[in-house]
C-alpha cells in the first residue's frame, strides 16, 4: 500500500472512479465506447465492498472500527467523506451491513488443549533463572567474595543486554518467516558469549584485580544466559533443567554437608553451563541447516532492526543497572537486602506469563463490548488485575524468605523495605513488556533513568547514597529505592495509560 492510501484511504477509491469516467468520455476514431458496471450511489456501500475481504468475519463493530482506524481514517473523514459523527458510528453500520457472521464452532470457542502447558513453560522460566545459584556459595570459597560480587555484577549487565539483543533479533527473524537468519544469530550469539565474558573478565582484572578464576565464572555466567536465550527462543527449557539439575542438586548437598562436596558443587556447574552450551549450538546450527528457503543475507536481514536493538541493548542496560545499583552496596555485608531481588527473579516466569495472556484478553474484551468507552474501561480493568497478580507472584516468595531470614536472627528493617521495592518491581515489568511490545523503548530507558536520579538524588541530600560514596542510614536509602520504584510504576503507567485502550492495538 503506498504511502497515500495510507494517508487517505478513500483517495485511492477516488482515482479509480475518475478513470472510469474519462473512460466514458474516449470518443476518437477507432475507439470503443466501453461500459461499466453500475457503481453504487451510496458511498457507503463501496465502503462495506471494500473493506468485505478483510472484514467479512468481523466479530462486532468494535472489530470494525479497529480496521478502520488501522487504514487511516479519522472522524473527521467518518463526517465528511459518510456523513457519520465518528469512526465508531460508521463502523456500527458497516458492520450491519456486512451481514450476519457465522456461528463459532465449538471447538473454536473451546480453550486450547495446549494452552496450560504453554503456560507452565513460561512460569518456568522463573526457577531456570535462579538454578545455577545454589553453586554460588562454593564459587565463593575459591574466588572470593569481593571477586564474586564483582563478577555477578558484571556478567549480569552483559549477559542481560546481550541476550536481549539477541532473542529480539532472532524472534523479529522468526517472525518474517526467516529460520535460517534466526539460527544464524542465535548460534552466533551463544559461540561468542563465552569470548564476550573472558573479555569482559580481563578488562576487570586489569582494573580491580582477581585472578583467573573471576575470569573464568564471568565467562561461564554469560555463556549460560546466552545458552538459556537460545533454548527458550526454541522452546526446550527442558533440556536445561535438565543440565542445571546435577549443579542444583550438589550445590545444595554442599550446603548441607560441607565442604567436602565444594569440588563437586563447582565441576558440577561447571558440567551443566557446557553441556546446555553444546545444546544450544548443535540445536542452531540443526535448525539453520533444515531451513530450506532462500532468504536474504543476515547483514540484509537485519539492518532494518538495528534501530530496535539499539533500543533493546538500551532497555536491557537500563533494567540490569536499575536492579544492581541499588543491591551492590550492600552485596559484601547485609544478606538480607542482598537477597531481596531473590523472589523477584524467581517469579519473572509469571510476569512473562502474564505478559503473553495480556493480549489474547485484551482481544477477547474487544469481541464481548460494543463501545469503545467499554473497551476503554474493561482494558484497564484488566491492567489493574494483571498488575496485581504480577505483585502477588514475588510477594509469596518474599514472605517465605523474610520468614527464613528472622529465624536465622539476619532480618532487619532496611531488609523489608527492599524486599518490597522488589515485589512492586514486578507489577511494573509486567508495565514494561507491554510497552516494548509497542516499542516505547525510549520512553522505558527515560522512565528507569528517572527515577534512578530520584533514588540516588535524594539520597544523596539525605546522606544515604552509599553508591556514590555517602554512607547513611540503610533503611532510609532502601526506602528512597522503593519510593522510586512506586514512581518509576507511574512514569511506566502515564506511557502505556494513553495507548492502552486503543482497540486497533488488539485486532
Amino acid at each position: 500500500m503506498s504511502l497515500d492510501s495510507d494517508l487517505d484511504p478513500n483517495r485511492q477509491r477516488l482515482g479509480s472512479i475518475m478513470a472510469a469516467a474519462a473512460a466514458t468520455r474516449a470518443t476518437g476514431p477507432g475507439e470503443h465506447t466501453v461500459l461499466l458496471p453500475r457503481i453504487s450511489t451510496d458511498p457507503l456501500d463501496d465502503l462495506v465492498e471494500r473493506v468485505r475481504p478483510q472484514l467479512g468475519r468481523a466479530v462486532d463493530s468494535l472489530h470494525v472500527a479497529a480496521a478502520l482506524e488501522a487504514d487511516g481514517l479519522t472522524d473527521r473523514g467518518a463526517r465528511v467523506e459518510y456523513g457519520y459523527h465518528d469512526v465508531f458510528a460508521l463502523a456500527t453500520e458497516v458492520f450491519r451491513r456486512l451481514g450476519p457472521r457465522l456461528p463459532v464452532t465449538r471447538d473454536q470457542a473451546g480453550r486450547d488443549p495446549k494452552a496450560w502447558r504453554e503456560s507452565l513453560r513460561l512460569i518456568a522460566h522463573g526457577p531456570l533463572y535462579v538454578l545455577p545459584s545454589t553453586a554460588f556459595p562454593a564459587v565463593l570459597a575459591i574466588v572470593g567474595r569481593r571477586s564474586l560480587v564483582l563478577g555477578l555484577v558484571v556478567a549480569s549487565v552483559l549477559g542481560w543486554v546481550y541476550a536481549g539483543a539477541t532473542a529480539h533479533a532472532a524472534y523479529r527473524m522468526l517472525g518474517f518467516g526467516r529460520p535460517r537468519a534466526a539460527a544464524r544469530v542465535l548460534t552466533a550469539a551463544a559461540l561468542t558469549a563465552p569470548l564476550a565474558g573472558l573479555a569482559a573478565g580481563a578488562a576487570l582484572l586489569g582494573l580491580a584485580g582477581g585472578g583467573p578464576a573471576l575470569v573464568a565464572l564471568i565467562a561461564c555466567l554469560v555463556a549460560y544466559q546466552l545458552t538459556s536465550t537460545v533454548l527458550v527462543c526454541y522452546r526446550r527449557e527442558r533440556w536445561l533443567a535438565l543440565a542445571l539439575t546435577p549443579a542444583f542438586l550438589a550445590g545444595s548437598a554442599y550446603l548441607v554437608l560441607g565442604p567436602g562436596l565444594r569440588p563437586w558443587s563447582v565441576g558440577a556447574a561447571a558440567g551443566g553451563v557446557l553441556a546446555a552450551f553444546l545444546s544450544a549450538v548443535l540445536l542452531g546450527v540443526r535448525r539453520g541447516r533444515a531451513a530450506v528457503l532462500p532468504e536474504p543475507p543476515l547483514r540484509v536481514a537485519l539492518r532494518p532492526e538495528v534501530p530496535a536493538l539499539l533500543g533493546v541493548s538500551a532497555y536491557g542496560l537500563c533494567s540490569a543497572v536499575l536492579l544492581l545499583h541499588a543491591e551492590a552496596p550492600y552485596l559484601l555485608g547485609r544478606l538480607d537486602i542482598a537477597i531481596a531481588a531473590a523472589p523477584l527473579i524467581l517469579s519473572m516466569g509469571v510476569v512473562e506469563w502474564r505478559a503473553e495472556r495480556f493480549r489474547p484478553q485484551a482481544v477477547a474484551l474487544v469481541r464481548r463490548v460494543e463501545r469503545p468507552a467499554q473497551f476503554v474501561r474493561g482494558v484497564r480493568r484488566l491492567l489493574a488485575r494483571e498488575t496485581a497478580i504480577c505483585v502477588l507472584a514475588p510477594a509469596v516468595p518474599a514472605v517465605a524468605l523474610l520468614a527464613g531470614l528472622a529465624q536465622l536472627g539476619l532480618l532487619s528493617a532496611a531488609g523489608i523495605v527492599m524486599t518490597a521495592a522488589h515485589v512492586a518491581l514486578g507489577g511494573a515489568y509486567l508495565i514494561a513488556f507491554l510497552l516494548a511490545g509497542r516499542d516505547r523503548f525510549g520512553w522505558l530507558c527515560g522512565s528507569m533513568l528517572a527515577a534512578m536520579t530520584v533514588h540516588l538524588g535524594l539520597g544523596w541530600f539525605a546522606g544515604a547514597a552509599p553508591l556514590l560514596g555517602r554512607p547513611g542510614s540503610a533503611l532510609l536509602d532502601t526506602s528512597l529505592y522503593l519510593g522510586s520504584v512506586l514512581l518509576l510504576q507511574a512514569f511506566f503507567l502515564l506511557g502505556l495509560v494513553p495507548i492502552l485502550g486503543q482497540a486497533r492495538h488488539y485486532r
